[in-house]
């Protein structure tokens, strides 16, 4: 899908970048309990340069939850 056609998979919505951002702020507990949005949000995080560690303490601080958790999903789904 191009993301020119990306759409809120919650309400239909057509998105914008950053589109986890409408999904926080629309549909928040839906949000913290993606974890399949801590992929996207690490790949934007170091698509913006932002280092391993700093992108994994952000999504830990977003979502409250342990570095550790973060960083073993992001392995058991082959993204670090």
């Amino acid at each position: 899908m191009s993301f020119e056609n990306r759409k809120c998979p919650y309400c239909n919505k057509k998105l914008n970048r950053p589109y986890w951002r409408h999904i926080q702020i629309e549909h928040p507990k839906k949000f913290e309990e993606d974890t399949g949005t801590w992929i996207q949000l690490f790949k934007d995080y170091r698509a913006m340069g932002m280092n391993v560690d700093i992108s994994i303490k952000a999504i830990c601080e977003l979502f409250n939850r342990s570095e550790e958790e973060i960083r073993s999903f992001l392995e058991g789904h082959k993204v670090l």
